[in-house]
């Protein structure tokens, strides 16, 4: 075992030295008032880098130890800086700036073979003729049926410059040949807004699945159609939101707020406060609004909901936020990797610190945390700070936005027993299936009326003998509602997706309650 340590003893002196180098090159090239650390030509560091390029006994990959300094650096400070490398950085921009080259398709992996869910709408493959239920065996020629191919080996094959050509080989239910088809890739757009759709006859429902550089044009597309359908009242969903984009946030809190209403500061040990504003009359200043969260609602998102919140123009119903209220700034390195460091923290306008509490180097445990909330049954948090609205409320510090009214985790449903379908794949399998044989036959009156529930049974009963369906009354009904919705979704879409799914949802119930 010494002798093990002693081998790689020159090793870990490389990467504490690259560590200096990389800190000194990285906060000597800002000018953001950090520039005093410094780490001198003549160090000990730089020393100890020279041995090792001239002495030691084995080659090493600079390039990984690199990497991997960085993020041991990173690591050491908070949750949420980061280093994102060059591999990476193209397809999480594209994620934010709402768009990518592709053929433009949904797709799922289905038997070791890539299922066409669905082609997006407007996009190569629909202009094609490619239709949901294909089956894509071959990419330039390649077999990558049977191959064991995984989602981001998809996404590397399909994915590319706009304009640049992809042949496929599709197989077609009913069709005996291959289908040939050449595609152009196209702009694909990245929706942020999953589903816009009327609930009642006044009220209106939204909801967002991020903050990227689209949703603010989504959002307010969204709102004049529910607008001019008549909608009064609205629900905005950003249950299990992310976040993104600070801008993104504001804009949404804008539609809401009245000139001069304050929506978010930041402050930062080497940054000056910062305050954002309501700058203009925005056109939902008058409607009532409720605002759904839960543990997977962050940043951007914490951000709406405590804008609301304490400006007294939204009841927040849920759970606790994730409180991520620490702000990155995207800092480029000279080969195209970036870093995200933390410069400042996100506070609501009542003072309240969106982020909650965490020790430097412990990752793992404030990742984990969300998971210990199911002890929470209460409103007001263990040690959190009280705060007051214009109007009066008391609001929770602490970390994240504490709701104004809880919907517990529901202990009904034993969600270990539920976790098989879903983990098994059988849900998505069986939904699949069974639209792909209904799906020039099945209309949505007919599938209200089918028991779906049953044919499932049947469906994983002939895949396995060992699963025994003990499940009760509400846990039939949640699984029936699933399985319809998901059956629904591969046939007419996701507003019919949303319709079923939102039926006897707690967190809706208790929102048209409070409308």
């Amino acid at each position: 075992m010494n002798r093990l340590k002693k081998q790689y003893q020159p090793i870990a002196f490389s990467i504490v030295l690259i560590i200096g180098v990389l800190i000194g090159d990285f906060l000597n090239n800002t000018n953001n008032g950090i520039s005093n650390f410094q780490i001198h030509q003549n160090s000990k560091i730089n020393t100890i880098l020279q041995l090792i390029q001239q002495d030691y006994v084995d080659t090493i990959n600079p390039k990984k130890i690199e990497e991997s300094a960085i993020n041991s650096i990173l690591k050491e400070l908070d949750p949420h800086s980061t280093y994102i490398n060059t591999k990476k950085i193209k397809g999480v921009n594209q994620e934010m700036e709402g768009s990518f080259g592709g053929v433009g398709v949904e797709f799922n992996i289905q038997n070791d073979s890539i299922v066409v869910v669905s082609p997006i709408s407007g996009g190569p493959s629909q202009r094609l003729g490619i239709k949901s239920g294909d089956r894509i065996v071959l990419v330039n020629d390649e077999n990558v049926a049977g191959i064991g191919i995984e989602n981001q080996g998809v996404i590397d094959r399909l994915r590319g410059e706009i304009g640049t050509k992809v042949k496929v080989g599709i197989k077609r239910k009913n069709e005996k040949e291959i289908i040939d088809y050449s595609i152009t890739r196209g702009e694909i757009p990245l929706f942020s807004l999953d589903v816009k759709l009327m609930l009642t006859n006044d009220i209106g429902y939204i909801k967002l699945n991020r903050f990227s550089g689209t949703t603010t044009d989504e959002f307010m597309e969204a709102t004049q159609l529910l607008l001019s359908s008549g909608m009064q009242n609205l629900i905005l969903d950003l249950r299990g939101n992310p976040g993104g984009y600070l801008q993104e946030a504001i804009n949404i809190s804008n539609e809401f707020l009245d000139r001069g209403k304050m929506i978010v500061f930041t402050k930062g040990r080497n940054r000056k406060k910062q305050e954002f504003y309501a700058n203009k009359s925005g056109l939902l200043t008058k409607m009532k609004v409720v605002v759904l969260v839960d543990e997977g609602s962050a940043s951007a998102s914490e951000i709406v909901a405590g804008a609301l919140q304490d400006n007294d123009r939204a009841k927040i119903i849920g759970r606790r936020t994730y409180g991520k209220g620490l702000v990155q700034e995207q800092i480029p390195l000279m080969d195209g990797s970036v870093v995200r460091l933390t410069t400042q923290r996100y506070y609501t306008p009542t003072g309240r610190s969106i982020q909650k509490p965490y020790e430097k180097g412990k990752d793992e445990d404030y990742f984990l945390e969300v998971y210990e909330r199911e002890k929470e049954d209460t409103i007001s948090i263990v040690d959190s700070f009280v705060f007051t609205t214009p109007k009066g409320k008391k609001v929770y510090g602490g970390g994240g936005i504490t709701p104004d009214y809880l919907v517990p985790i529901d202990t009904i449903l034993d969600s270990k027993k539920m976790s098989i379908f879903f983990r098994k794949n059988w849900i998505f399998d069986f939904c699949f299936d069974y639209a792909d044989r209904h799906r020039e036959t099945l209309t949505k009156k007919q599938l209200l009326k089918r028991n779906v529930y049953l044919d499932f049974v049947s469906f994983v009963n002939d895949k396995t003998t060992e699963f025994v369906f003990d499940l009760n009354g509400n846990e039939i009904a949640y699984l029936e509602k699933q399985i319809r919705a998901s059956i629904g979704r591969n046939l007419f879409g996701n507003e019919f997706f949303y319709s079923i799914l939102l039926q006897k949802d707690r967190f809706v119930e208790r929102a048209i309650k409070e409308l």
